[in-house]
């Protein structure tokens, strides 16, 4: 029988190879390269997501309610961090100082966001405030920022059998501001409410003030019930019962 002869390089050998697999690896280790790379772009992946998940911009918010005329200040403003996406744009951004040398145009009410539409150099309609003392009770809807038709009540003079004469004064102004006081003693109470009228409704809304007629505000769109008085003459093409009574008393006359 033949014997296999080992090898005498074979034993140490293996105890090289067992030494090189218990050796901890080095940074050239190729092992050890993918390993962090894996770790990097996990990482990146996270923070790429979260940053897609959280697109916020600073802008500023009204921190009271904000009339027409009124300055652009950083005292009025505050700033949040909101998520507007695509419609970043059409508000007032807080990344830079507030527009100083600008105006409110619009309303703006406690905690909106302002518009940037809602700062202006000048109204771009042109309209002009006007301050009105409205003694009735307002509707519910009158309040800044919503648009009111203006009417006035004349009465009618003493002995005369028709009643007071009403008129609509202005349509669709906008109530930029509602201001309430009383009187001394309390028993009586005006409201002051300004309005923005255009430059060719401003006439006859000041003759309306400087008259004795009774100012009413109510909703755009919403005339006031006039109540029906006696003697009140009718409508064109319409006759009242006192006229079909004269008339039938006449024909009764004039029969044979």
């Amino acid at each position: 029988m033949t014997s296999e002869k080992q090898h005498p390089d074979a034993a140490p050998r293996s105890a090289a190879e067992a030494a090189d697999r218990l050796r901890r690896p080095s940074w050239k280790d190729p092992r050890l390269i993918v390993g962090v790379l894996l770790v990097v772009v996990s990482m990146a992946g996270v923070v790429a997501l979260v940053g897609s998940q959280d697109r916020t911009a600073p802008v500023y918010a009204a921190d009271r309610t904000i009339s027409v005329g009124e300055p652009v200040s950083a005292e009025d403003l505050r700033v949040v961090d909101v998520r507007l996406d695509d419609v970043s744009g059409q508000y007032l951004s807080a990344d830079r100082e507030p527009p100083t040398d600008l105006q409110f145009v619009s309303v703006v009410e406690e905690g909106e966001l302002v518009p940037a539409r809602a700062v202006d150099a000048v109204d771009p309609l042109g309209r002009q405030a006007v301050t009105l003392e409205i003694e009735d009770t307002l509707a519910r809807a009158v309040e800044p920022g919503r648009a009111v038709d203006l009417w006035a009540a004349t009465p009618g003079a003493i002995g005369e059998d028709a009643g007071a004469r009403v008129d609509q004064v202005v349509a669709g102004a906008e109530v930029s501001a509602v201001t309430e006081s009383s009187s001394t003693f309390g028993a009586q109470s005006a409201v002051t409410v300004e309005l923005l009228v255009a430059p060719d409704d401003l006439p006859e809304v000041l003759a309306a003030r400087s008259s004795a007629a009774a100012l009413s505000l109510v909703p755009a769109g919403a005339a006031p019930v006039a109540a029906d008085h006696e003697g009140e003459s009718a409508p064109d093409g319409e006759s009242t019962e006192g006229e079909d009574a004269d008339e039938d008393e006449g024909s009764e006359e004039e029969a044979p």
